[in-house]
């Protein structure tokens, strides 16, 4: 079974015990906390998925971290994910469960992508127009990018919108090319 199929069953199960036990609210700010720790340390992603590292020891290293940040059902299934041996996925089934959440919620993530930082009314326009264009709540996630020259990225999912300058070019170019050869 693959990552994906295997982290969607264990992030469906922990928001199904959030959600009958009214913790959803609670367990999905410990998953964004868990899931930021692992994103940002590659040192403890590694560290879990290591099989000379004992499952104690593991657990102790998630208590030193989490443990006072987190509540007790929330580390109960970090708990659970280490008894059966899917540290590896971790940070995989964290970043399942707050997709699933936010589609749940009618959310999603979007990241825009500009060669500038955006001013207020910028970032306003762009997130009533994605709104209107994904029909959810957008949570906008802003990137820098000079390479870009001028224009935006925006990437929703697996779809990528390029109005960038850069993209334009390379289709200008594209185009002149191909009246070269005829």
């Amino acid at each position: 079974m693959s990552d994906f199929n295997v982290s969607t069953r264990y992030a469906n199960a922990l928001m199904e015990s959030a959600e009958s036990k009214g913790l959803l609210s609670v367990v999905s700010t410990d998953i964004e906390l868990i899931s930021n720790t692992l994103a940002h340390s590659k040192r403890l992603r590694k560290t879990l998925a290591s099989p000379i590292i004992t499952d104690n020891k593991k657990i102790s290293i998630l208590d030193a971290i989490f443990g006072r940040l987190i509540d007790s059902e929330t580390f109960k299934f970090l708990k659970f994910i280490l008894s059966k041996h899917r540290e590896n996925i971790l940070f995989h089934i964290v970043k399942r469960f707050l997709e699933l959440r936010n589609q749940k919620e009618g959310k999603i993530n979007i990241t825009i992508t500009s060669a500038y930082d955006l001013l207020d009314e910028q970032k306003k326009s762009f997130v009533s127009k994605l709104e209107l264009y994904t029909d959810k709540k957008v949570l906008a996630n802003y990137q820098i990018d000079k390479k870009l020259i001028g224009g935006f990225l925006i990437k929703i999912g697996d779809r990528v919108i390029d109005a960038s300058v850069v993209h334009q070019l390379e289709l200008l170019r594209k185009k002149l090319r191909s009246r070269d050869v005829n």
